[in-house]
């Protein structure tokens, strides 16, 4: 089995280097489903099967046409907020460490390795026609969400032992000598090939809503667009991650109210914030307190966040360094220790994106990232009108921030995401380019034009 996996992991290699951006692309996020963060070729430095995928999609894509790699640099969108980020990983290096230290080096990782999805996105969307996309990666769907449905039947994750069993190092938290079964005796849990649950809950939400869009639309056959979104609605449920089932409604909640008049999206929001309000009354009353074993209550993030100011308060504008949670506070070279306050309790991994970034990179760090996001979801709402492929591409990253504030990036679950908002940015440029070359053609033609009828006038005087 271990042979199988590794042939196809080269399979998509080869299908990077000979296919065409479409090809690249889907094997592309092919790999970043299938080989998860846990699995590894080398520990020091880190070097996962996912990663080798994004960074051969990116050098390929370099060296066939680096005009369009450099515009999509240069030229993204994004640069000003990915450029704030990147500012943030510098300036808490330097703080703490200075230039020629290994948080640098953390540093420059992380942002490649979280970042560098948006950037091969976007370059895949400026090329390739995301309505063919969209269809060709529909059985890769289908067969993601149908063993997710199998693991949640039997309670057994054959796939997720197989592919981590095949590389040197395996850098989990379950055993891959017995069965690994994530359900519990209060919920059904899954997470197919990624590394936990909320990973695959993040990939499941961000499927669901680019899908959204394609419902009772003629770009693809709606019998597939049912059949994918039928099967991602069950894994939502199955893979018992709260917060994709929350994302998932929210979600489709929103792309459903901008389809109503404005009187009917007043009515409509001042509904939902009443019953939100609600809900969350509820939760703090019967969730707040919930038993041991019952998942991370509202109580349990409070002192999260209490911790994590506690851990800034020397450095609350830059942070702490680079990777500092993950090597410090959550110790994951040992993965018998997890995070501790000052009395000694288990602070559970600091879930939420929110904690990570204020004790890593402070204010400065959160502030950006929260940037980034905001500039996506404003380039995204304000072309939702004029492309119909992408008009939920807003709702995308709703409910991507949401999950990543409440439940974090455990198993680089953003890469998901970004993947799927990035080719919408790319998208979105492409035929921007498009009528740009119509209307410069356009404006030849008029000149040609007067300049032919102001000869004709100058002959016919002469």
């Amino acid at each position: 089995m271990s042979i199988l996996v590794l042939l196809l992991f080269f399979a998509l290699i080869g299908t990077m280097i000979y296919g065409d951006s479409q090809s690249r692309f889907i094997s592309l996020i092919a790999g970043t489903v299938l080989f998860p963060t846990t699995a590894l070729f080398v520990k020091n430095p880190s070097i996962s099967p996912q990663h080798i995928l994004l960074y051969a999609f990116l050098l390929i894509e370099f060296f066939q046409d680096r005009e369009n790699f450099f515009k999509s640099i240069f030229k993204n969108p994004l640069i000003i907020p990915l450029t704030l980020i990147l500012g943030s990983y510098s300036a808490t290096s330097l703080f703490n460490s200075g230039l020629a230290s290994k948080e640098m080096y953390y540093g420059i990782r992380d942002f490649l390795d979280t970042f560098g999805y948006i950037l091969a996105a976007y370059i895949a969307g400026k090329k390739l026609d995301i309505n063919e996309f969209a269809h060709k990666l529909i059985p890769f769907i289908v067969i993601c969400c149908l063993f997710g449905i199998l693991e949640g039947l039997i309670n057994a994750n054959y796939p997720y032992k197989f592919i981590n069993s095949a590389f040197p190092i395996y850098e989990g938290m379950y055993d891959l000598n017995g069965s690994v079964g994530l359900g519990q005796d209060w919920r059904t849990r899954t997470c197919f090939t990624t590394k936990h649950p909320t990973a695959f809950g993040t990939l499941i939400t961000s499927l669901f809503l680019f899908y959204l869009p394609y419902f009772k639309k003629e770009r693809i056959p709606q019998s597939k667009v049912v059949l994918v979104l039928v099967l991602l609605g069950m894994n939502a449920v199955i893979c018992g991650s709260r917060t994709c089932l929350f994302c998932v409604v929210v979600g489709a909640a929103l792309y459903i109210v901008d389809k109503f008049s404005i009187i009917a999206k007043i009515a409509v929001t001042g509904i939902f914030i009443f019953s939100l309000s609600t809900l969350l009354a509820i939760a703090v009353e019967n969730v707040g307190a919930s038993g041991q074993g019952r998942g991370s209550s509202l109580d349990f993030r409070a002192q999260q966040l209490a911790f994590s100011f506690m851990a800034i308060q020397n450095s609350p504008i830059i942070g702490n360094g680079n990777k500092f949670t993950a090597n410090t506070i959550l110790e994951e070279g040992d993965r018998g220790k997890r995070a501790q306050d000052s009395s000694g309790q288990d602070m559970g991994g600091l879930e939420s994106i929110v904690f990570t970034l204020l004790i890593d990179r402070g204010f400065v760090g959160l502030g950006s990232y929260y940037l980034f996001l905001l500039w996506m979801f404003f380039i995204l709402f304000r072309n939702r009108s004029k492309f119909e492929e992408i008009n939920g591409g807003f709702t995308l990253i709703i409910a991507g921030s949401v999950f990543l504030t409440l439940s974090g990036t455990i198993g680089n679950s953003s890469s998901f995401l970004f993947l799927f908002a990035g080719i919408q940015l790319g998208y979105i440029r492409q035929k921007q380019e498009e009528l740009q070359e119509i209307e410069s053609r356009e404006d030849l033609d008029r000149f040609q034009q007067k300049i032919s009828e102001s000869q004709k006038l100058i002959e016919s005087d002469s």
